[in-house]
């Protein structure tokens, strides 16, 4: 799979809803702004576009060009919290899609429900820029069966995890109508949750118009610097696990079991750079070289550095992972974790990642840790 992020972006939003009452502390340095409502807005759009042929496996199938058609619902905020905390004015909204993949003899057809966030630039005049990230969750219709459908290796699973993220040019004709016109990146697997699981990849230009039910009006406003108190440093420690499908009988599962430590230093309100070490003991990887023959040590060992935008209690990264120890060597030196982390007020804190190597996903892990300042 390709993932520019991790299928969490659905419990993103789901932070994103209390981002402009966050703490007392980030309340009270925002100004107040009681007045102002968040517009309520509908679109519908059109998409075409192109399946990226990722595998060799999948060069024959990914020929076609998927085309949908989309409904939106949204809130579109405007008041100063919102704006101070993005530095741009957010909208949070549903997306219902149907995708028709082109070949319905093999890929069938995808509805979903996406949920997004999505920060415009320049919202106050007729011409903005915005872009879009979500997730959620999708019905596929034609999934892989080793009798009936060999042909599709995309995925295996009747409910996946679309993920979306676009740039948008938009023009406002009115106080009700926007026009908009962009590129949109689409994203469709199970998160590596049953093989095979190649994942669907397509971009498509999207072109669509948005009728305002409520208006807003979104003045020009400037933000507030981060003070010296706020570029907190964080140290944090966690376990990690999650049943895996064995390459031999994909219908059994072994577990994985591993850690991770890292720091997380804060650049900004949102932001903060991160790097730390992984290990991690790979059970279905140890069968898979037993049954070789094979006596290499299956566990492996990373260096990993990144990035983790902060939402409320909530915290979105994306990792680079670099190996050093790995006897039995892995797909590639390098990998990505992208994950989402729920931290409590007591210093715990839970979430889900997902290790990738480029466009194939390895697996989604759960974990657990604590916070350490």
């Amino acid at each position: 799979m390709r993932f520019k992020f991790i299928l969490i972006a659905i419990n993103w939003l789901i932070a994103f809803l209390a981002a402009p009452h966050l703490s007392s502390a980030t309340a009270a340095a925002l100004p107040t702004d009681t007045t102002s409502r968040p517009a309520i807005n509908l679109g519908v759009y059109g998409h075409y576009g192109f399946i990226i042929p990722h595998s060799q496996d999948i060069r024959d199938i990914a020929d076609s060009n998927p085309w949908g058609v989309s409904a939106d619902l949204s809130l579109h905020y405007s008041d100063s919290a919102a704006w101070q905390y993005l530095q741009a004015y957010p909208r949070l909204g549903a997306r219902f899609a149907y995708y028709n993949f082109d070949k319905p003899d093999v890929l069938g057809n995808a509805y979903a429900i996406i949920l997004y966030v999505e920060p415009f630039l320049s919202a106050h005049k007729k011409f903005s820029l915005s872009f879009r990230l979500g997730g959620g969750l999708a019905y596929m219709n034609k999934v892989f069966h080793p009798i009936s459908n060999p042909d599709n290796l995309f995925y295996s699973t009747k409910i996946s995890f679309p993920l979306m993220a676009n740039l948008m040019a938009n023009y406002r004709l009115n106080d009700y109508l926007l026009l908009r016109a962009g590129a949109t990146y689409k994203h469709i697997s199970n998160g590596g949750i049953r093989q095979p699981n190649k994942g669907i990849n397509f971009p498509s230009a999207s072109l669509g118009i948005d009728y305002a039910i409520r208006p807003a009006h979104f003045p020009q406003r400037q933000p507030i610097k981060m003070t010296n108190g706020e570029r907190k440093r964080y140290y944090l420690l966690a376990i990690l696990g999650t049943m895996k499908d064995r390459k031999d009988i994909p219908s059994d599962k072994l577990p994985l079991v591993g850690a991770t430590a890292y720091a997380s230093q804060k650049f900004g309100r949102l932001s903060a750079f991160t790097a730390g070490v992984e290990w991690v003991a790979d059970y279905t990887l140890k069968e898979d070289l037993e049954d070789r023959g094979r006596n290499e040590d299956f566990q492996r060992g990373a260096l990993l550095a990144g990035h983790e935008l902060y939402i409320g209690r909530f915290r979105f990264s994306q990792q680079l992972g670099v190996y050093v120890y790995s006897p039995a060597k892995a797909r590639d030196p390098v990998y990505q974790r992208y994950g989402l982390e729920y931290h409590t007020a007591k210093k715990v804190y839970w979430g889900i990642n997902l290790k990738a190597h480029r466009h194939v996903a390895d697996f989604l892990d759960v974990r657990a840790g604590l916070r350490l300042k």
